[in-house]
């Protein structure tokens, strides 16, 4: 263990260790304070007079409705069966109410893993593991920390590892802490017949949330490693942010097109296809997958001990590159082409080669062209941002 260098990343990063420790820790403490006062207050209204008063009142109002559920109120809507929940039980209609985790079949709980009283700001904490990710290496490149370090005594590797044993370690054990703490106060503040969720499942979905918010974290950092240029890096980063929501629900169309059969779908939204493959993004009682964990583990670990290589090779000739290692251009290049064409051509391409009707000749050429259109796009701008390459037309236009 290097003494000096320790001592000198310690000094460089401590104040982001106190940053990054104070905002994921608050987050746990003020969500968990809240779900938990919000449940005590709802089981105190519950409790009351007024709450059996405002329940009967609802069954008199659902009279005016001359349907079979008339006199009861509504509970959810249970996937499974494909039909709505009612009841006409306050005890039911309490226990349902102030229960934290409620079935699988609530298409709530199922489709949005969305439960009252408790939520762990799944985006935000995603947020926060993906930007100091790519700012971990991108940062001391652009302030010239690397410059420094590459022409001192210290060796690279020793350099990559404490990045990693600094902030690393902060965002690691802070998130466990704080969910393990959650998790506590939860159990113990709330009675267990309101939680409907075992010890053994809540540690599991909660911690595999855990596992990959850390796998993502590595990723974003080796993404940073190879990154060179402020202005394109950041240009990437917000162009996928606007338009990760259409790429995912393209995905699950991919899904419900050619996986899910016309029987097994239901009249109401059901859980996507991410639910299925990706890991969970917080507790749940959904089953867990763990496939898709394990995979995005090793593909994390994987950065990992690749990037030191890179790390211990990469010139500082080329920082000025949106992409440092040459050898990676082409890799990203289709990278880009493929989350282009998924993003802006999915619905397209599906109702062109796999229409419900058929299409006239017109409909189809103009189809293909706006397709291969695109395709093109795609293409000459990742030449010009991967390899400042322009395409001879705009050349000839711009000289």
């Amino acid at each position: 263990m290097n003494r000096s260098l320790k001592r000198l990343m310690l000094h460089r990063y401590k104040r982001l260790m106190i940053f990054l420790f104070l905002i994921i820790s608050g987050i746990y403490f003020f969500q968990t304070i809240s779900g938990i006062s919000s449940w005590k207050t709802d089981f105190n209204y519950f409790s009351s007079h007024e709450s059996l008063e405002h329940f009967n009142q609802q069954i008199e109002d659902s009279y005016e409705f001359e349907d079979s559920e008339a006199g009861k109120v509504f509970l959810y809507y249970d996937l499974k069966h494909d039909k709505s929940i009612y009841t006409d039980d306050f005890e039911d209609y309490k226990k349902y109410s102030l229960t934290m985790f409620n079935p699988n079949s609530d298409a709530n709980q199922q489709s949005f893993n969305s439960y009252p009283y408790y939520n762990e700001h799944f985006l935000q904490i995603a947020i926060i593991f993906g930007v100091v990710g790519i700012l971990l290496f991108l940062l001391d490149l652009k302030t010239n920390f690397n410059a420094l370090i590459f022409t001192s005594k210290f060796k690279r590797s020793a350099v990559y590892w404490y990045k990693y044993y600094f902030i690393g370690d902060t965002l690691a054990f802070t998130l466990f802490f704080s969910k393990l703490i959650s998790i506590a106060a939860y159990r113990f503040f709330i009675p267990s017949e309101y939680l409907n969720i075992s010890l053994p499942q809540q540690l599991a979905s909660s911690f595999s949330g855990w596992l990959f918010l850390l796998s993502l974290f590595l990723i974003c950092s080796f993404l940073g490693l190879i990154i060179g240029d402020w202005f394109l890096g950041i240009a990437a980063t917000l162009t996928v942010f606007f338009t990760i929501q259409p790429f995912l629900a393209n995905i699950e169309y991919i899904h419900q097109t050619f996986f899910v059969k016309e029987s097994e779908a239901t009249s109401v939204v059901t859980a996507t296809a991410l639910d299925n493959l990706l890991p969970v993004a917080q507790t749940t009682t959904q089953s867990i997958n763990y496939l898709p964990i394990f995979i995005f583990l090793i593909i994390a670990l994987s950065s990992l001990f690749f990037g030191q290589y890179i790390f211990n090779n990469i010139s500082l000739e080329e920082k000025n590159n949106f992409i440092m290692v040459s050898r990676f251009k082409r890799l990203f290049q289709l990278f880009i082409m493929i989350y282009g064409l998924i993003t802006t051509c999915t619905g397209l391409f599906i109702m062109t080669v796999f229409p419900v009707e058929k299409l006239n000749m017109s409909s189809l050429v103009l189809n293909w062209s706006k397709m291969i259109l695109i395709f093109f796009i795609l293409f000459f701008v990742s030449e010009y941002v991967l390899f400042n390459k322009k395409p001879k037309l705009l050349e000839k236009l711009l000289f």
